[in-house]
């Protein structure tokens, strides 16, 4: 009985060449991930907060929450646009 070549051996053996799949992610990746996801993260959760001591001591319920929504969507507009500036060098 005859043995079967491996994988690596059949591609080595073809000529072939194997797709190893995505590479490692490099430590700056991982870094631009969490110089934006900590800073948009915490405006979430600080504007939540603040939404809701706000809301519940003015009896003002839809009114903080739609101002909150539009800050919070500035906030995390100039976040990505200010942290995409310094990792792509422009």
């Amino acid at each position: 009985m005859e043995r079967q070549p491996k994988r690596e051996d059949r591609d080595e053996i073809s000529g072939g060449t194997r797709d190893k799949g995505p590479s490692e992610p490099r430590p700056a990746d991982i870094g631009m991930a969490m110089d934006l996801g900590v800073p948009l993260g915490g405006s979430i959760v600080g504007g939540l907060v603040i939404r809701f001591l706000a809301d519940g001591w003015l009896q003002t319920s839809p009114l903080f929450t739609l101002v909150g929504l539009a800050l919070g969507l500035g906030a995390a507009g100039y976040t990505v646009w200010t942290i995409s500036k310094r990792y792509l060098g422009s």
